[in-house]
């Protein structure tokens, strides 16, 4: 497949599709443990050899992996692998597997996730709601 750079029409949140949030279109992958109108808590599970349904995370987020291990591969909704320099891949590949694997991580487009390694990917993702949403009216 070919790889697909991060210069993409759609890095504005506000114009992302509601039914692509991660836990509308991905439910069986991402848990929500807490939410309010800062945060929302995940736990996000992938088995070995699964894919996600294709969806994003509109929010910038912590997320904190106790068990990960590559390959790890990122596709666009059109099926085009993005590159493997996007911050959790590049974690995930730098990791020594001790503890857990904290990544910083931007909002992320609409897109799958495929579980390439023989381990479950599991960890708890922490979004934080962005400021303007949470304004009162």
């Amino acid at each position: 497949m070919k790889a697909m750079t991060d210069n993409r029409a759609d890095l504005d949140p506000s114009s992302w599709d509601p039914a692509l949030d991660a836990v509308i279109a991905a439910p069986k992958h991402h848990k929500v443990l807490f939410e309010n109108e800062r945060l929302r808590v995940m736990e996000v599970t992938l088995e070995p050899n699964d894919e996600e349904p294709v969806h994003h995370h509109r929010w910038p987020s912590v997320f904190v992996f106790d068990q990960v291990q590559g390959p790890v591969h990122d596709f666009a909704p059109d099926g085009t692998q993005l590159p493997p320099n996007r911050d959790v891949i590049k974690a995930i590949e730098a990791w020594k597997g001790q503890g857990c694997l904290v990544v910083n991580m931007a909002p992320q487009p609409a897109g799958r996730v495929f579980n390439a390694s023989g381990r479950t990917i599991h960890g708890v993702r922490v979004e934080m709601k962005t400021v303007a949403e949470n304004r009162p009216a």
